[in-house]
This record gives C-alpha cells, sequence and structure tokens, in this order.
C-alpha cells in the first residue's frame, strides 16, 4: 500500500472516530430538552408554548 493511500485511511478514521464521539456527547448535551415528561408538561404549560413529544428508540 502506497504512504499517500495509507495516509488517506488513517485520516478517514480518525474524522470517524471524532465524528462518533461528538454526536454521543451532541445527544447529552441539547438544551432545552427534558427528559421527564411532567417537568416538560408544567413548563409548557406556564410558558403558554405547546408541547411537542418525540418518541424514539434508543439502545
Amino acid at each position: 500500500m502506497s504512504v499517500s493511500r495509507a495516509l488517506v485511511w488513517m485520516v478517514v478514521l480518525i474524522v470517524g472516530v471524532v465524528m462518533l464521539d461528538q454526536r454521543s456527547m451532541a445527544q447529552d448535551a441539547i438544551p432545552g430538552w427534558h427528559t421527564n415528561l411532567e417537568d416538560a408538561r408544567k413548563l409548557a404549560e406556564s410558558s403558554g408554548k405547546p408541547l411537542f413529544i418525540t418518541f424514539r428508540c434508543v439502545r
């Protein structure tokens, strides 16, 4: 394998690992998202804004 091809694969691997790590951190740090339905309902009622609920599958 040539040096340039090895370098390209190394860069692809590093970028992939960094992106996966940032994606997992972003899931935990989304401001304004609630994990408790009762807290979210109270906040929606007090602010007069509608409550939008999204159910998603998690591992």
